[in-house]
């Protein structure tokens, strides 16, 4: 099995990968088997084109585009996966948490032209909307429906359309609960 799909289906169950009994959830549940078709397409195996095939398809028919060459890291979780563009060329780093309906897309000219660049601990809330040339810090939560077209610094939450930004000590605490407790982090 994929490390990276274990990781995040351990990320988004609190669970550990078990062979039959986490696998048969997997088709229970259309965003892990979003992950596990996405993460298995981004392997160099023989059936790649299969499981991209796969994806595209799980992704047409509950909104979810995501290329399955962009850089993306470790732990990531699709909540509520209808909806969801991801440029192609966006950089995600770990332990992401995206929610239904969230864009992040690219500016095509001007000052902020390019993609966005998210660190770790990023928690995309419902609907919100990211673009342009950016860089979202690490521990950042972005509210639903707010507009983010600037770089927002670490501990960091932001509201609002136009997005404000406000500072929190640990704005992803809850939404990142359950992968903490079970590795003992304390941040």
């Amino acid at each position: 099995m994929n490390i990276e799909f274990n990781e995040d289906y351990e990320f988004k169950t609190g669970k550990k990968y078990k062979r039959m009994i986490s696998f048969l959830s997997i088709f229970k549940y259309h965003d892990l088997k979003y992950l596990y078709y996405f993460r298995k397409s981004r392997e160099d195996s023989l059936l790649k084109s299969w499981y991209m095939y796969k994806t595209k398809k799980i992704g047409l028919r509950y909104g979810i585009e995501m290329d399955c060459n962009m850089e993306i890291g470790k732990k990531l979780k699709l909540e509520h996966a209808f909806n969801i563009t991801v440029n192609n060329k966006t950089k995600l780093g770990d332990r992401i948490v995206i929610f239904k309906g969230v864009t992040i897309g690219s500016i095509r000219s001007g000052k902020k032209a390019g993609v966005p660049t998210i660190g770790n601990d990023v928690v995309l809330c419902t609907n919100c909307f990211i673009c342009g040339n950016i860089k979202i810090g690490n521990n950042v939560l972005i509210a639903a429906n707010a507009f983010v077209n600037f770089d927002v610094p670490n501990n960091s939450i932001v509201i609002g359309n136009p997005g404000k930004i406000h500072t929190s000590a640990n704005p992803v605490k809850d939404y990142i609960k359950n992968y903490r407790e079970n590795c003992n982090i304390n941040k």
